[in-house]
């Protein structure tokens, strides 16, 4: 079976880049961002919807968004989706993708 694993993003940056650097020296930026969705209903008025994605970028990317990125800056991102599932404190199961 084949399968592909790439996505393309383009909005605004939601939350500034939080950088930070793992025990072997890689460097890790989280941030945010908006994609805007709008689309028309069936009664001619137009619907829109925000959709808000975590974005983490790794090595040489975390250093460049670091420099180049800051909240409401346009930004196009190519990656790949990561299914995250874990258990809160108080026993309440939590995913995202």
């Amino acid at each position: 079976m084949i399968s592909m694993n790439n996505v393309q993003l383009l909005g605004k940056v939601t939350i500034n880049p939080r950088v930070r650097t793992l025990a072997n020296g890689t460097r890790i930026a989280e941030m945010g961002i908006g994609v805007p969705e709008n689309r028309k209903k069936e009664n001619g008025e137009w619907d829109s919807r925000m959709h808000f994605v975590d974005i983490v970028l790794w090595g040489d990317q975390a250093e460049l968004a670091e420099k180049r990125f800051q909240k409401g800056d346009g930004a196009l991102i190519q990656g790949m989706l990561q299914f995250d599932q874990w258990e809160t404190k108080e026993g309440q199961k939590r995913n995202k993708l």
